[in-house]
């Protein structure tokens, strides 16, 4: 779906999609249209967020997600932890928690987190279909991080791909890519 294609009022029984631009309604529009259910649309919706309403959302900023399952309202909770490292720990007694956007006040990013455990516990398509909308917005758009951003959701997909087992075990290796693997280290480096 094209966001010159999405209005600003819609109704229907099948789902509705909300947000900030209308490319990341698009996003998630595009989810629901091709089978999936409301969680793989709100992934696809905080994932095209990200480029399309930078500045007042990022891919290392924090999202609730509030979801109805399987009748009760249940909470996932994208916030960022403080790291788990002694020496990191140890900094933040000794210096203190620096301000005026020092990197180093940054929470490890949260909001991919919750992307993968939402698919994961609720959604039904894979982190690679979702993924899709956002990087064809990060693919025309051409900002200079707009390339750095989508080769690393692209690595993300290609891990979740090329991993054997169930689709909870392919998300949690493309995760893990993020957080702990080469794409971890590159952060830090």
């Amino acid at each position: 779906m094209e966001a010159k294609d999405v209005g600003w009022q819609a109704s229907g029984t099948g789902g509705a999609v909300a947000a900030g631009a209308r490319p990341s309604v698009a996003a998630g529009m595009t989810i629901l249209e091709d089978g999936g259910n409301a969680a793989d649309a709100a992934v696809a919706t905080i994932l095209a967020l990200a480029v399309v309403d930078y500045g007042l959302f990022a891919m290392g900023g924090e999202v609730p997600l509030i979801i109805w399952h399987e009748g009760e309202v249940q909470v996932l909770s994208g916030v960022g932890r403080a790291p788990l490292d002694d020496d990191a720990i140890a900094w933040y007694y000794d210096n203190g928690i620096p301000d005026q956007g020092s990197y180093l006040a940054m929470p490890v990013p949260g909001a991919l987190h919750l992307c993968f455990t939402a698919l994961s516990i609720f959604g039904t398509k894979s982190f690679g279909e979702v993924v899709t909308p956002t990087l064809d917005l990060l693919d025309r758009r051409g900002k200079s991080w707009h390339d750095p951003l989508a080769a690393t959701l692209r690595k993300l997909a290609e891990r979740e791909e090329q991993t054997r087992g169930s689709r909870e075990r392919k998300l949690e290796a493309a995760r893990d890519r993020f957080y702990r693997g080469d794409i971890a280290d590159d952060l830090v480096a």
